[in-house]
């Protein structure tokens, strides 16, 4: 699905992208009030009047023919001024092109401005300290078209590899479709880009690679970032997303990332041995720059604009997609930061998300184009993720496992959500309005920091299983009301507790399996700071709400609550 650009934006205005908005959601328990990490772009107007022209590397200079300049053989061309009503295009099978545009501006309101009908690889450039524009002003509507005579995108490679780079700044924007498609992969790095588009940002079919330090602003209508190609190629596996460096703001009405396999997120390094990690402001639906305009959709009007709730949910939503639950909101479309179907594996970047759906999604509904059925696996192992959700803020259909990295949950419905959920590391802090963690199948816990504020009232767990709730390691902190009918852990499994430092704020499980040494406090209830000594450690935790009940300590020695 796409929507109509809002209208109020402007092309320097697309650029501080970040949207920084602080706006608290109709949440009752929620933490810090944060925001994103990138900062503005800014590119200069567009003010050129030169002559357009199209030169190979030896200066000899290309003609159109009814205002298409047609590049048929291997080379590095050359692209100034400005044309209007035109188009480049390229039909170079088997060979490798390089398009640099210096101070360029190209537009059409008939045709894809930039279409490569065959090519090995298609090199876009940005020259150096040079700023240049691509439209596409179409009006017709090619979403859904299979016609490749149009181009789907202001910049549509038909077959090939399309590599975007440069030292200058570009700004892409398409009023008909996508910004940029390359229907087999597409790779960014170093250059300044904002692309606006009323569908995708950047679509590659088969795979999408951003990498060493590009500067990235996306607004667009349906995915920020996309593949749509699960096959197995001859190569490859197709539909992975690589994001392993630069700074890049996306706000989408649908989904900020979303991979047909896999979303992988780490590090880079270029040829002087640089190492870059990325990061990643990711902005959905009502709470991006990017707002719906359609007159049959009456939840999610253009007047909320950023950062603003509607006065009704999006969509009701029982408990994540795992049993029970109050209801979330949503949007109608799906509008997650990232989303794939085979998994998403994080090792290293910065990552704020700020969603009308869930932050983190993978899912197993349907089988993939290669006949296997989706892991739908989250692995996070690295980085530091802050992220508020209208729903959950990190969800797996299967398996969820966190080894590792800062995870901070300001805002969410559910916190964390899975089949089965392995915590393994890491230094994860959980606010949400129903459970902070909920596993349909199993919870372990081995190692890692986890802490879980709940609200002190309410049908709301600290911690739950549908089956099993296993603590063997690492730091627990949890919360809950002081009640038999939501607890701050809880399973109707078993549980057993056999390791770490456990803190039961409200009422403590029952039936457990329990190896440690328990001991029962009325201090560290009440709002603010508190403190627990075990032996020569001492940890401390906050509470945002005052709890009833008691303060209960597991672990390995008896503990003294401060």
């Amino acid at each position: 699905m796409k929507h109509k650009l809002l209208g109020t934006l402007s092309i320097l205005g697309l650029l501080a992208l970040s949207a920084c908005t602080s706006v608290k959601n109709s949440n009752s328990n929620t933490g810090d009030d944060i925001s994103g990490n990138t900062t503005a772009i800014e590119l200069e107007e567009d003010n050129i009047t030169s002559e357009f022209r199209l030169v190979d590397e030896n200066g000899i200079q290309i003609y159109a023919v009814n205002n298409i300049y047609t590049i048929s053989s291997a080379g590095v061309y050359t692209a100034s001024g400005k044309l209007e009503s035109g188009q480049i295009y390229v039909d170079a099978a088997s060979e490798d092109v390089e398009l640099d545009l210096d101070n360029a501006s190209i537009s059409s309101a008939l045709l894809s401005p930039i279409y490569v009908n065959d090519c090995n690889d298609f090199t876009l450039k940005s020259v150096k300290d040079q700023t240049s524009y691509i439209y596409d002003n179409r009006t017709t509507d090619y979403s859904a078209s299979t016609d490749d005579i149009n181009g789907t995108g202001a910049v549509y490679v038909k077959n090939g590899d399309l590599k975007i780079k440069g030292k200058g700044s570009l700004l892409v924007t398409s009023s008909a479709n996508s910004g940029i498609h390359g229907k087999d992969n597409v790779s960014i790095k170093n250059v300044t880009m904002l692309v606006k588009a009323v569908n995708n940002g950047i679509k590659g079919n088969d795979k999408v690679t951003i990498e060493e330090n590009p500067k990235l602003g996306i607004v667009a209508g349906n995915n920020g970032i996309t593949t749509s190609n699960s096959e197995l190629g001859s190569k490859a596996q197709h539909g992975y997303i690589y994001i392993n460096g630069g700074e890049i703001t996306i706000n989408s009405y649908g989904d900020g990332i979303d991979a047909a396999y896999t979303v992988e997120i780490g590090t880079s390094t270029d040829s002087d041995g640089i190492v870059y990690e990325p990061i990643i402001d990711v902005y959905t639906n009502i709470y991006s720059s990017y707002a719906e305009s359609s007159t049959t959709n009456t939840k999610n009007k253009s007047s909320y604009g950023p950062g603003t709730m509607p006065s009704q949910p999006g969509g009701g939503f029982d408990g994540g997609g795992m049993e029970g639950g109050k209801a979330a909101e949503k949007a109608d479309q799906s509008a997650k930061a990232i989303k794939a179907n085979e998994a998403i594996n994080i090792t290293a970047g910065t990552i704020f998300t700020y969603t009308y759906d869930d932050g983190l999604h993978t899912n197993c509904d349907e089988k993939l184009d290669n006949g296997n059925t989706p892991s739908a696996a989250i692995i996070i192992s690295g980085g530091k993720l802050e992220m508020k959700a209208s729903d959950d803020a990190i969800h797996s259909d299967k398996s969820l496992t966190i080894a590792g990295g800062t995870i901070y949950v300001a805002e969410a419905h559910e916190g964390i959500e899975g089949k089965t959920i392995n915590i393994e590391g890491g230094d994860i802090t959980v606010f949400a309005t129903d459970d902070g963690v909920n596993a349909s199948t199993s919870i372990n816990i081995s190692g890692g920091k986890l802490d879980v504020n709940m609200a002190a009232s309410g049908d709301v767990d600290g911690i739950d299983s549908n089956g099993t709730l296993t603590i063997s390691g690492g730091i627990v902190i949890t919360r809950g009301p002081n009640s038999e009918m939501a607890a701050p852990l809880d399973a109707d499994g078993t549980i057993k507790l056999s390791g770490g430092i456990i803190i039961v704020l409200g009422y403590a499980p029952r039936n457990a399996s329990v190896s440690l040494q328990k001991t029962t406090s009325t201090n560290g209830l009440s709002k603010g700071e508190h403190s627990v000594t075990v032996g020569s450690e001492t940890i401390t935790y906050s509470n945002a709400n005052a709890y009833n009940g008691s303060t209960t300590v597991y672990a390995n020695a008896s503990a003294t609550v401060n």
